[in-house]
C-alpha cells in the first residue's frame, strides 16, 4: 500500500516595502527628487561636508596657537583660515542644519501632511544652497578671504585685497535659499495640517521650526542688503560705507547685525524644539506649560530684531534721543553727568 506524500507549499519571499530609500535608484533620482525626505538627506550630505571643511581650518588655527607667537603661518594666511572658519561654519553649517535637515525631514510626517507645500521650491533651496557653497570654495581655495566672517567695513570695501566679493556672492546667494525654506515652512504649517491638528496642539518641534523660519524670512533679505552693497561699493566706490566718500561704515555693522542676532536663535530655536520634543516623548508626558513654550518661541525670534545693539558695544552710544538702539559717534558732544568723554568722542 503506497502512501501518497504532500509536500508544504513554499512560503513567497516576503516582498520588501518601498519607501523613500528605494523608491528609485541612481543619481538622476537623487538629484531631480522632489521627496521632502530626500532632499533633507541631500542637505544632510552637503551640510556635512561643509562641516569638514570648516573644521579642518579649525585644527589648522589651533594648531597654529600651539605656540603662542603662531607655529605654522604668517598673520595673512592665519586671518584667511580664520575667516574660512567662520564663513563656512556660520553660513554653510550652524545656520541650515537642523531647520534644512531635521525640518524638512520632520515636519510635513509631524503635521500629517504628504510634503511640504512647495516641493519643486525645496529641491531648489538646495540647488540654490549648493550654489553659494561652490562661490565660497571658490573664494576659499582661489587665494582666500581675510575681511573676517562678518565683513566689516571699510576692510572689506576698501583695504582687504583677498577675493571679498566671490565669498561675499557666495553668501549672499545662499541666502536666498533660507529665504525659500522659511517661506515653504511657513505656508505648510499654516495650510497643510491635518484635520483637527489646531495651533495647541502641534508639537513643540513645529512650533521652534515656524518661529525660525521667520527670522528667515524677515532677516535674510537684510543681510543679502548689506553683503550686495558691501559688493557695490567694492566694485565701484560709491560711498555707502567710506566715510572719505560720505559713507558711514557703521550703517553696516546696523544692517549685518540685524540679521546676525536672530541668526543665533536659527541655531537655537530648533535645538530647543528637538530638546522638548525629546523630553516629552521619553518622559511620557506632556512638557509643562506647553502654550507658554509655544509662545515665548514666536516671541523670541520678534524680540531678537529688536536688539541687535549689544553686538555692537565697542561703539560709542547716544545717551539721549537715541530712540531704539542708535549707536552713533558724537565728536565733542557733552552729556553732562551722564556723558563720559573719551578720546574726543561722547559715550
Amino acid at each position: 500500500m503506497s502512501t501518497a506524500t504532500v509536500e508544504a507549499p513554499l512560503e513567497s519571499p516576503i516582498e520588501s516595502r518601498v519607501h523613500y530609500l528605494n523608491v528609485n535608484y541612481g543619481i538622476r533620482s537623487w538629484l531631480f527628487t522632489t521627496d521632502h525626505k530626500r532632499i533633507a538627506l541631500l542637505y544632510l550630505a552637503s551640510i556635512t561636508f561643509f562641516f569638514f571643511i570648516g573644521g579642518a581650518a579649525a585644527v589648522l588655527i589651533r594648531l597654529h596657537l600651539i605656540e603662542p607667537q603662531g607655529a605654522l603661518f604668517e598673520p595673512a594666511t592665519y586671518n584667511k583660515l580664520f575667516s574660512m572658519h567662520g564663513i563656512i561654519m556660520v553660513f554653510f553649517f550652524l545656520i541650515p542644519s537642523i531647520p534644512a535637515v531635521l525640518g524638512n525631514f520632520l515636519v510635513p510626517m509631524m503635521i500629517g501632511a504628504r510634503d511640504l507645500a512647495f516641493p519643486r521650491l525645496n529641491l531648489l533651496s538646495w540647488y540654490v544652497f549648493m550654489a553659494g557653497g561652490l562661490c565660497v570654495l571658490y573664494a576659499v581655495f582661489s587665494g582666500g578671504v581675510d575681511a573676517g566672517w562678518t565683513f566689516y567695513t571699510p576692510l572689506s570695501t576698501a583695504y582687504s585685497n583677498s577675493h571679498v566679493m566671490s565669498a561675499a556672492i557666495g553668501v549672499f546667494i545662499t541666502g536666498f535659499s533660507s529665504i525659500l525654506t522659511g517661506l515653504n515652512f511657513v505656508v505648510t504649517i499654516h495650510k497643510m495640517r491635518a484635520p483637527g491638528l489646531t495651533w495647541l496642539r502641534l508639537p513643540l518641534f513645529i512650533w521652534a521650526t515656524y518661529a525660525t523660519s521667520i527670522i528667515f524670512i524677515l532677516g535674510t533679505p537684510v543681510l543679502a542688503i548689506a553683503l550686495a552693497l558691501v559688493a557695490l561699493e567694492r566694485a565701484f566706490h560709491v560711498g555707502i560705507f567710506d566715510p572719505a566718500l560720505g559713507g558711514d561704515p557703521i550703517l553696516f555693522q546696523h544692517l549685518f547685525w540685524f540679521y546676525s542676532h536672530p541668526a543665533v536663535y536659527i541655531m537655537i530655536l530648533p535645538s530647543m524644539g528637538v530638546v522638548s520634543e525629546l523630553v516629552a516623548c521619553f518622559s511620557k508626558k506632556r512638557i509643562f506649560g506647553y502654550s507658554f513654550v509655544a509662545f515665548s518661541s514666536v516671541a523670541i525670534a520678534v524680540i531678537s530684531f529688536l536688539v541687535w545693539g549689544h553686538h555692537m558695544c565697542q561703539r560709542p552710544v547716544r545717551v539721549r534721543g537715541s530712540g531704539l538702539l542708535r549707536p552713533e559717534l558724537h565728536r565733542g558732544h557733552s552729556f553732562g553727568d551722564q556723558g563720559l568723554q573719551l578720546d574726543g568722542y561722547a559715550l
